[in-house]
């Protein structure tokens, strides 16, 4: 089980289970983060806190499926476009690209199942389930099962935490998993998702999709709020009410946050001469001095401590 505390973000990102993605920072953060996972034979349950309010785009991983279950701060988060309450869950299918914005930190749980369970399970509720979950994804009214499911996750990890090797004797384990898996399939009975994807949701999913590659091609490239038109042929409208929509903030914030993370990758990563000045030229940052009173009101440091620390680093002996 891993039960570890992040002081940066990074290293929670990278740690994250059944899922591929890149956290974009909307605040300073607050409180360090916190990931614990408990792997059943094959079902991983991981519970996250986050530190500071977020916006994470990501697919899950080949061959696994997601159940993601928020634990605080439900109000506050949104995924794909929809706001959660406390009986939504969301179902996040194999490598579909999906956005989750928590305008203040959140904590949640996630299930992890691999393809072959849920096709089994499909099979056996074929006349209640919905097959178009094998496809994409969804944000649903859990069904009457999901408190006994969140009790449960609880339960596990507390036992877990407490008597470890009761938990995974293989019998035990076994029977956890099964229960597990039980209470999560039963919560998505009846698969009633709270909108169906209609023609306009399809194409401002397309949009954000053909924004986000755009952004991920030009990484160490300015991106303006034009070039996102033009990759979309979309208009400038119709992007802004997109990225409100679905990521929580204005394509102009996204762009600023976008060009902050990525310079702050460049300058912990920076060769030997390079400065603060000539990445941040590299990004089209014109105005050094408040692009630095950003960068410290998110990331608690100046630009010049990051690239220092990185400096250091190269100059230790391995």
């Amino acid at each position: 089980m891993t039960n570890a505390s992040y002081a940066e973000f990074d290293e929670f990102e990278a740690s994250l289970y059944g899922v591929n993605g890149r956290y974009m920072l909307r605040s300073a953060q607050r409180r360090d983060w916190r990931l614990r996972v408990l792997e059943l034979n094959g079902v991983a349950l991981m519970a996250g806190q986050e530190g500071a309010a977020t916006i994470y785009s990501g697919a899950g991983m080949p061959g696994c499926f997601n159940l993601f279950l928020p634990l605080s701060g439900h109000e506050c988060t949104v995924v794909d476009g929809r706001r959660f309450d406390r009986h939504a869950i969301g179902w996040m299918a194999p490598d579909r690209m999906f956005h989750i914005d928590a305008s203040r930190p959140a904590s949640w749980m996630t299930i992890s199942m691999p393809c072959e369970l849920v096709c089994r399970w499909m099979a056996t509720y074929a006349d209640n389930a919905d097959l178009s979950l094998l496809a994409r994804n969804l944000v649903l009214t859990g069904g009457p099962s999901l408190g006994a499911l969140l009790a449960l996750t609880q339960r596990l990890l507390f036992i877990d935490d407490r008597q470890p090797a009761q938990l995974h004797h293989p019998a035990g384990e076994q029977t956890a998993r099964s229960e597990l898996l039980r209470l999560a399939f039963n919560t998505l009975l009846p698969l009633a998702a709270r909108s169906t994807d209609t023609a306009r949701h399809q194409n401002h999913r397309r949009i954000l999709s053909q924004a986000m590659d755009l952004l991920a091609a030009a990484r160490h490239t300015p991106i303006l709020l034009e070039d996102l038109c033009a990759a979309t042929s979309a208009s400038e409208r119709t992007i802004r009410n997109v990225f409100n929509r679905y990521v929580g903030i204005s394509p102009h914030r996204y762009l600023v946050l976008h060009r902050l993370h990525h310079a702050r990758q460049a300058l912990k990563h920076a060769k030997a001469g390079e400065t603060v000045t000539s990445i941040c030229m590299r990004f089209g940052v014109w105005d050094i001095g408040r692009f630095a009173m950003q960068y410290r009101r998110l990331f608690g440091v100046l630009p010049s401590q990051t690239l220092r620390a990185s400096h250091l680093r190269m100059q230790a002996p391995h």
